[in-house]
């Protein structure tokens, strides 16, 4: 009887793992998701998603039970963002990795970890890979917000393109300082997030680029396909001709990033997806993921 009832527990306990819920860490309710971890083998790295701005778990779908296939999973909604209760401070990069940790720590969700990022979302693993170092297997940027630009690598492809300097300081200007005041509240989720992206930009992403880079293996994926519709277009220069040069430029830098991780790892450019590859090309993020967990296990 008693063997039965330690199955039981266990079986119990395996299935309520693999769902959503909430956790409560530092006195907030965090909105998860786990999967696959009753079949987790000592040192296998857990894949640990972060969201893009102001987007929920929901945004990987499409990915998360398939990678949970090969691989256990955990998501989650940063403070203020889907069911996850409002925290009136900045998401700086510093905050947001010590609550991931923390909401790890409390779900004994042991490192290793391979980090998956879309968009500010790889603003945010590069971070928290530089705080924990250690606990780290590898990285994987969808379409990041670049952690690598700075001031003059954003003019210089405006002077590429044959845009007057003063033109170029009004429109970095706008991009940068131009910002409303005051704290929106019913939104303090997703506004604060832009407010720390573009703080972040305005130091060339200092306290980003002093953090140590693990030594791991570092995939990027880069949506080559140009969405903006024409009527919201800028007036003032060619943004599809903008948007192939800075993505190039972008490119350059993380090929450079990759080989200085000593692990080297790969970088492909889909022409078919927009921001949101993992929308629009799910096999390939899928893929990229189990490719990563299988080289290493060599």
């Amino acid at each position: 009887m008693r063997t039965i009832f330690i199955l039981y527990l266990f079986t119990l306990s395996a299935v309520s793992f693999a769902q959503e819920r909430s956790v409560n860490v530092n006195g907030n309710n965090y909105h998860v998701f786990v999967k696959g971890f009753e079949n987790r083998a000592a040192n296998a790295p857990a894949i640990i998603f972060e969201n893009g701005m102001g987007v929920d778990l929901g945004n990987w779908k499409k990915i998360l039970d398939q990678v949970s296939s090969f691989a256990p999973v955990f998501a989650y909604d940063r403070a203020g963002i889907g069911k996850t209760d409002k925290v009136f401070k900045m998401p700086t990069t510093k905050f947001v990795a010590e609550n991931l940790h923390d909401i790890l720590k409390s779900l004994k969700i042991a490192p290793p970890y391979i980090l998956v990022g879309h968009s500010l979302g790889g603003v945010y693993i590069r971070s928290f890979a530089g705080f924990y170092p250690n606990e780290i297997s590898g990285l994987v940027f969808i379409d990041p917000a670049d952690f690598t630009e700075t001031k003059n690598d954003w003019n210089a492809i405006f002077r590429t393109m044959g845009i007057p300097e003063k033109k170029i300081d009004e429109m970095l200007y706008n991009r940068l300082y131009q910002q409303s005041t005051g704290i929106d509240s019913t939104n303090f989720g997703p506004w604060s997030e832009r407010q720390v992206l573009n703080d972040l930009r305005k130091t060339d992403f200092s306290e980003i680029s002093k953090l140590p880079l693990p030594n791991v293996p570092v995939y990027f994926l880069v949506g080559g396909k140009f969405e903006v519709p024409p009527a919201q277009r800028s007036k003032d220069y060619d943004q599809e001709a903008f948007f192939h040069i800075k993505n190039s430029s972008n490119m350059e830098r993380w090929k450079k990033l990759m080989y200085s991780s000593g692990k080297g790892g790969m970088l492909i450019y889909l022409t078919n997806a927009g921001h949101y590859i993992h929308w629009d090309d799910p096999r390939a993020v899928i893929n990229s993921i189990k490719l990563l967990v299988e080289s290493l296990k060599e």
